[in-house]
C-alpha cells in the first residue's frame, strides 16, 4: 500500500511556531486576543489568520530577514535525513500547515531542501496588511478544516497516512490518519482521546518509528 507523510510545519518541522514569532515582532501583543478566540473555537482558522496577519504591514524582505536572523527559528534535528529516508523508501511527503507559504518556502530553500509539496496559507504582502487565504485540494477557499481536507485527499488516492504534528489543530487530521507521530499538545490530545500514537522529539525519532512500522 502506498504511504504518505502529512507533515505539519510550525512547532513540528520548526521547534517554535514561526507565525507566532512574526506576529509578536510585527503585530505587537494585540493579536493574542484573537488567539484566545481561535483556541476556544469562537473563530475559524481562516478568520483568525485573516485578522492577525492583516495586522502585519511589513514587506516580504523585512519578514524574511527576521525569519533568517531570529535565534528562535530553529529546525528540529534530523530533518534532512528524514526527507532522504522517505525518498529512498518512496514515501510521499506533503507539508500541510496553517502557517504562511512564504516563510515555509524560505526556510526550506535556506536548508537547500527542494521538491517538497507544500500546502499552507497563500499570502499577499500589502502596506494595508497582509492578505491570506487557505485553498483546499479542489482549489476552493476554505474557512476551516484545511488540514483534514488534505488527509481526506490522500486517503481517497489510496495512501495510508502517517500524520506528524504538535498542536491542537493537528488532532483533527490525526483522527483520520493511519499512524500518528505526536509531540507537545498533539501528544496530550491523543492521550486524552486514547488514540494510538508514537511520541517524538526530533526526526531521528520519527525515522525509527516509521522503520518499525515496516510500511513498505
Amino acid at each position: 500500500m502506498k504511504t504518505a507523510i502529512q507533515l505539519d510545519f510550525d512547532g513540528t518541522v520548526t521547534e517554535e511556531d514561526v507565525s507566532f514569532l512574526l506576529l509578536d515582532e510585527f503585530a505587537g501583543s494585540r493579536w493574542r486576543k484573537y488567539l484566545d478566540e481561535y483556541s476556544s473555537g469562537k473563530k475559524s482558522v481562516a478568520a483568525f489568520s485573516k485578522a492577525v496577519f492583516g495586522m502585519i504591514k511589513a514587506n516580504e524582505k523585512a519578514l524574511t530577514d527576521f525569519v533568517f536572523n531570529s535565534p528562535r527559528v530553529k529546525v528540529r534535528p534530523g530533518l534532512r535525513g528524514f526527507i532522504d529516508y522517505c525518498k529512498n523508501k518512496r514515501i510521499k511527503i506533503i507539508i500541510v500547515s496553517h502557517g504562511l507559504t512564504f516563510y515555509i518556502e524560505a526556510i526550506l530553500k535556506k536548508l537547500d531542501i527542494k521538491g517538497l509539496e507544500i500546502h499552507a496559507a497563500e499570502n499577499v504582502f500589502s502596506p494595508d496588511g497582509m492578505k491570506v487565504r487557505y485553498l483546499g485540494p479542489d482549489g476552493r477557499e476554505l474557512d476551516d478544516g484545511f488540514k483534514e481536507a488534505y488527509t481526506d485527499m490522500l486517503k481517497q488516492k489510496g495512501y495510508q497516512v502517517v500524520y506528524i504534528g504538535d498542536g491542537n489543530s493537528d488532532i483533527y487530521p490525526s483522527r483520520k490518519a493511519d499512524y500518528i507521530c505526536a509531540t507537545a499538545q498533539l501528544l496530550v490530545r491523543c492521550r486524552d482521546e486514547k488514540l494510538k500514537f508514537y511520541p517524538f522529539n526530533d526526526f531521528y525519532d520519527v525515522i525509527k518509528v516509521i522503520d518499525s512500522l515496516k510500511l513498505d
